[in-house]
């Protein structure tokens, strides 16, 4: 029934039911048979359309057939086509070969043929298929290949509806000469471009998922920066994605860049209240879980990744539209970087001869929609090749750069975040040492030190950013409330106050003492934080008088007798 014969000139017959399949130059034929044995006329199926190798994933499932075929410009195609999509009626099969160039016969019988003709010929190749690009082993798996060695073959098999945007015009000497000749001297776009290189090297460098965010006017050049960076991958216009879009539809997006970069587009238009908890996902590299049909839990998506976001306001203010405040998980997952230089010019601080900025702004723009793809390709093949390598040199370069930009007293958040950007930095320097940027050496570190001193200064300073949030609200707490919710201790019954709070004193030194009752320190002067957290932030700043080693100290009260209560010393408006 499967006999395969093979001809002439690479044509291929394999025995079906009554018939047989023919497989030449001319494309995939049907020859059937009448009720008398006689051979019908060939059934014209499809183009020729070869089957590779059976394709499986690391537990056996999710089987399916590797396709290879090419279009009319002779351009060759390559498919890890899963064998789910033939078994129901077949067009989302029939669909995809047909978008990508495959001629397929209009007629209903050979288009049910097509399917058959899949699902049956015989090969005797395996290929391993994964489900996410990136890196498998020491190979590197893209849409269309995979770049270095590996026991077998591997290949992306993408049973999504979205579609990965690689892709590639001209050669790597002509977007640098273009693109990566503007962009040298500009911080914004030299640090952009360097975060693309850099989302491949995550995980070589054992780092979190994480993002960076140009927050800018409109016409700053911000996404401008955003469409520099996607060039290193594919077109820009159709890689970079935009944030308006539910936490699950960007599920779906991080998964597809998985080792890569996502590019995310006007910030304001994400649901203010799903905002923080999208940064959060992105970064933490995981979605949802979910059941399958039967019930089974289903494996939850999982990638790691380099974000770039650019927007008008910042995650922050964003959530505050929502009546939601961002916590500083949120805020070090999604860095904020000022898109303006500082130069008067925008994102830009070189024009390379230009007379403004929006016109280096449409020439490099233009430069970047003209010359894609090729570096990103490049530099997969040269991080390939040099992988064993390259975690030393990672870890060498960022912990140098780590010790150069942080403040020696830099709390967890900031060297976090500071080791970040010195991944996005190395990445820039080894994309230069390869030769496919153009810039000089220390180029990309420079801009990447001078990224994060915005970061740093827009974040507020070296220290913990929940503990200066918790200070900041407890000392706006008393400016506001301390005359109007707290009663002297020699109040008189006529002078007592609604809504009370606590009572407050003058201390030896002749400063105030606020004396806050349990439930209002809770609920009202930690609003929005752990009281237990607030507390800590408060003890080591000295703001709290301790009874010993305890926060509560217990005071006698008019009308209430002895109470534990919080006492908050005068040094609260020394560090004002």
């Amino acid at each position: 029934m499967h006999a395969q014969v093979a001809g002439a000139d690479g044509e291929l017959t394999q025995r079906y039911g009554d018939g047989r399949f023919d497989v030449s130059k001319r494309g995939v034929f049907y020859v059937g048979t009448d009720k008398e044995g006689n051979e019908k006329p060939p059934m014209f199926l499809c183009s020729r359309l070869d089957i590779i190798a059976m394709t499986r994933d690391t537990k056996s499932g999710e089987w399916g057939r590797l396709l290879e075929w090419g279009d009319d410009d002779r351009v060759m195609h390559r498919w890890a086509m899963p064998l789910e999509l033939l078994q129901g009626d077949g067009a989302d099969f029939r669909r995809e070969l047909a978008r990508m160039g495959l001629t397929i016969s209009p007629n209903k019988a050979a288009r049910d043929m097509l399917a058959s003709y899949v699902q049956v010929w015989r090969v005797n190749g395996r290929a391993r298929c994964v489900e996410r690009m990136g890196w498998h082993g020491g190979a590197y798996v893209t849409a269309n290949e995979s770049i270095g060695n590996n026991d077998e073959i591997v290949v992306f098999q993408n049973a999504s509806a979205m579609e990965p945007a690689l892709a590639q015009a001209g050669t790597v000497e002509d977007w640098r000469q273009s693109v990566g000749a503007l962009a040298s001297g500009n911080t914004r776009m030299v640090f952009a471009i360097s975060v693309a290189f850099a989302g491949p090297l995550a995980d070589v460098a054992s780092e979190d998922s994480g993002g960076f965010h140009l927050r800018g006017g409109s016409s700053s050049g911000k996404t401008t920066a955003l469409k520099v960076a996607a060039s290193i991958w594919g077109e820009p216009s159709a890689y970079v994605r935009m944030w308006r879009a539910t936490t699950n539809g960007l599920e779906g997006l991080a998964a597809l860049h998985n080792d890569g970069l996502l590019i995310l587009d006007e910030l304001s238009q994400i649901d203010p209240r799903e905002a923080g908890d999208a940064a959060y996902m992105l970064a933490n590299g995981q979605g949802k879980a979910r059941a399958t049909r039967s019930g089974a839990a289903r494996q939850a998506a999982r990638w790691r990744l380099l974000f770039l976001s650019a927007g008008e306001e910042s995650l922050s203010a964003l959530m505050s539209k929502a009546g939601k405040r961002a916590n500083a998980g949120q805020e070090i997952r999604l860095a904020d970087i000022e898109a303006d230089a500082g130069a008067c010019m925008g994102a830009f601080e070189q024009l390379h001869g230009h007379a403004t900025p929006a016109e280096m702004a449409l020439a490099i723009k233009d430069a970047a929609t003209r010359y894609y793809g090729a570096a990103g390709i490049e530099w997969l093949r040269r991080i390939v090749a040099d992988r064993t390598n390259l975690t030393d040199i990672l870890h060498s370069g960022m912990a140098q750069f780590v010790k150069e930009v942080a403040p020696s007293d830099a709390a967890g958040q900031v060297l976090r975040v500071a080791r970040r950007f010195a991944l996005v930095a190395v990445a820039g320097e080894l994309a230069t040492h390869y030769g496919l940027t153009g810039w000089e050496e220390g180029e990309s570190e420079r801009a990447a030190k001078t990224c994060f001193m915005a970061w740093l200064d827009t974040f507020g300073g070296a220290g913990n950013r929940e503990e200066r949030a918790v200070l900041a609200q407890v000392r706006a707490f008393f400016e506001s409330h301390g005359a109007s919710r707290f009663e002297a201790m020699s109040a008189t019954e006529d002078q007592r106050i609604i809504n009370r709070a606590g009572f407050y004193r003058t201390d030896a030194e002749g400063g105030r003492e606020y004396i806050v009752l349990p439930e209002s320190f809770r609920r009202d002067v930690c609003a929005g934080f752990d009281p237990k957290t607030a507390v800590k932030a408060l003890v080591a700043h000295g703001w709290l008088a301790l009874d010993g080693d305890k926060p509560q100290r217990r005071e006698r009260l008019p009308g209430m007798g002895r109470v534990r209560c919080y006492v908050f010393t005068s040094r609260m408006w020394e560090e004002a």
